[in-house]
């Protein structure tokens, strides 16, 4: 199920351990799942920030906006940024995404920008990059493009695909996952549901009256249907920042965001997220913006403000019940004295269980996950259980292990599983490394 999460600070300056103990607890207070974290192509974001976050069950994508975009291959794929990704793959992350917005004049030189090929150009520079990442162990990652932009983002992400098939890299382009910006502007959060199959009118630069287009939070489905017949899969997508801006009037038919509408707008994703309604690819929706510095550009679109104030959405989200069910003791205190597998085995005694221990991994719309295989494949050696996909098939075991965080096997079925007599514990991603 897609959790939601936070862009963090617009800036790289707020890595301390202090900033961990004060934004950490608001985090969690928050039910954050994820969190955007800038960063740089040569400096990695502190260990003991990324390391604070996953403890705390909470999963960091590294954004490296690397603006503007050079021209030069080897400055993005040296040595420095393939110990960069080395470092945040044996600290845990996964999903780190470099550049930002390349369908953008502003993302570029000017001398850069107006030359031809930009695509091919840019694709240049964002191969080695992506070949670096899977060589580190991290998920190849695509950048983030604007919903519009000077070079229409539709027709980039499909000539980017395409190019990278010509290239004969289809292998390295079925492994990507996307990073995106979802949005709502002004806008309902259900503009331009359905993508371009519900919309056909829409064109690039051009959407006529009555019709709707890409640049809305359903954004991802417009980029469905370009994966999907580029690659004939869907691939997973990760949200680096989304939701509506404070002060935005993007669309001049609708009023501009205040306090209020802001606060409506994400109470309504929120809603979205925790009644299943979004596709298990989309794994998360990070809202922009916990924070900002005093005098950052930003500061105005922050959730907390330098001068101690907070936007409405911050309570209100506060004492929205959480998502799923209260974390619960993995262990009891028998089991501590025991040990978990001598506790499974105790309260598999005089029952029907059919086995010792289950492993349960999860299945995505996109299919089987390489990753969680990956993941799971020290503890499956160590431990020697029956491993599958099936919640039915894990009923039958006295102990039950979880690989993945709630996305992948959701809160529910582990609760159905205690409920059948399992003893049930989870392995989340911030565990494994």
């Amino acid at each position: 199920m897609t959790t939601h999460g936070f862009h963090y600070f617009p800036d790289e300056l707020h890595y301390r351990h202090a900033d961990l103990q004060a934004w950490l607890p608001e985090m969690l207070a928050l039910d954050a799942k994820w969190v955007t974290l800038i960063g740089s192509m040569t400096r990695a974001v502190p260990e003991a920030f990324i390391k604070g976050v996953l403890d705390a069950g909470i999963e960091p994508i590294i954004h490296l906006p690397a603006v503007p975009t050079r021209p030069d291959p080897q400055h993005v794929a040296g040595a420095t940024l393939a110990q960069l990704f080395t470092s945040y793959a044996r600290w845990g992350v996964r999903f780190v995404s470099a550049f930002s917005e390349p369908n953008m004049r502003s993302s570029w030189a000017p001398k850069d920008w107006g030359q031809a090929g930009l695509v091919d150009r840019f694709l240049n520079l964002l191969v080695p990059v992506l070949k670096a990442q899977v060589e580190a162990g991290l998920q190849p990652v695509f950048p983030p493009l604007r919903a519009g932009g000077d070079y229409w983002d539709t027709a980039f992400l499909d000539a980017s695909l395409s190019g990278l098939m010509q290239r004969g890299l289809e292998d390295l382009a079925r492994e990507l996952s996307f990073s995106v910006n979802l949005w709502t502007y002004n806008r309902p959060i259900d503009w331009g549901k359905g993508g371009h199959r519900r919309w056909p009118d829409a064109r690039p630069y051009l959407t006529p009256p009555g019709t709707q287009d890409q640049r809305g939070f359903h954004l991802f489905e417009w980029y469905d249907e370009i994966i999907q017949a580029r690659l004939g899969e869907l691939r997973p997508f990760v949200t680096l920042a989304g939701g509506p801006r404070l002060g935005d009037q993007t669309d001049p038919t609708l009023p501009p965001i205040d306090d209020l509408r802001h606060a409506s707008c994400i109470q309504d994703i929120t809603n979205t997220l925790r009644q299943g309604q979004l596709p298990q690819h989309l794994l998360n929706v990070n809202y922009w913006l916990l924070a900002a510095g005093d005098g950052s550009p930003f500061a105005a679109e922050a959730w907390y403000r330098p001068g101690g104030t907070t936007l409405t959405a911050a309570q209100a989200l506060k004492q929205t019940p959480a998502h799923g069910l209260p974390p619960a003791r993995r262990k009891t205190d028998e089991s501590k004295a025991l040990g978990l597998e001598q506790a499974a085995s105790k309260m598999a005694a005089g029952t029907d269980k059919q086995f010792r221990h289950y492993v349960l991994l999860p299945v995505f719309e996109f299919g089987i996950s390489d990753w969680h295989w990956g993941a799971a494949l020290d503890f499956v050696k160590a431990h020697r259980p029956v491993c599958g996909f099936s919640p039915e098939e894990a009923a039958h075991a006295a102990r039950v292990t979880i690989f993945g965080n709630e996305q992948g096997v959701s809160p529910a079925v582990e609760e159905q599983l205690r409920q059948a007599g399992c003893a049930v514990d989870r392995i989340s991603i911030s565990q494994v490394g």
